[in-house]
């Protein structure tokens, strides 16, 4: 269970996850442990993802050989998203063929270890961007009519509320960093507090802002 909320804002990128993970075998929940689930690649790019823990080390594995590699730093980012979504694809795509056959001996639980959705703040060609990826791998990037995403099991909570803010703060204007980041976290707050279960602290929130070094990516630490 997972919510990761992405916020465009004026001067950067926010994002902000909650901090459970919910471990389990064949559909059986056993037990739920604290855990980080955004990532930060070379001081310069977030990467959340919600869906199997496995599954997502291997998307930001490939998501740090891109930019090492400079696929998409001096990009478009249309182009960027197409990069991102090639590489995601052949993970994705490999689970669910495996998924397939597995559905056949032990029902739709099979198909658990398939699915995942994943938000991606980067920088291209000097521009903060901020995309997120469908369980299909369908990429979309926030824009200043639609500058929030959600992914997880908690999006249905979270888009409300996110669309309640907007219209409330920022309906003419594109939000601050800070104004982001607030509601970032008072998003999660409110995820935390009435979901059913398997939503929950530690709320974790990360940057992407222009600094002495250009663009960069940090963590806002917990007392801030």
């Amino acid at each position: 269970m997972t919510l990761i909320v992405g916020i465009k804002c004026s001067d950067g990128i926010v994002v902000g996850a909650d901090g459970a993970a919910t471990l389990g075998a064949m559909g059986q929940q056993t037990v739920r442990q604290a855990t980080k689930k955004l990532d930060i690649i070379g001081k310069s790019v977030i990467v959340g993802v919600s869906g199997p823990v496995g599954l997502g080390q291997r998307i930001r594995g490939e998501v740090e050989t891109l930019w090492d590699a400079k696929k998409l730093s001096n990009k478009k980012p249309y182009e960027a998203m197409n990069e991102l979504r090639q590489v995601m694809v052949r993970h994705v795509m490999s689970e669910l063929e495996v998924a397939q056959l597995a559905m056949k001996v032990i029902g739709h639980v099979g198909a658990q270890d398939a699915i995942c959705a994943t938000v991606v703040a980067v920088t291209v060609g000097g521009v903060p961007c901020l995309f997120q990826f469908s369980q299909n791998c369908s990429p979309e990037q926030a824009t200043d009519n639609l500058p929030f995403v959600a992914v997880g099991s908690g999006q249905a909570i979270a888009d409300p509320f996110l669309a309640f803010l907007r219209r409330i703060f920022w309906k003419d204007k594109a939000p601050s960093l800070q104004e982001g980041c607030f509601a970032a976290l008072w998003t999660l707050d409110h995820a935390i507090q009435i979901n059913a279960g398997g939503i929950s602290e530690p709320k974790q929130l990360m940057v992407l802002e222009n600094t002495e070094k250009n663009w960069e990516a940090l963590e806002v630490p917990e007392q801030e």
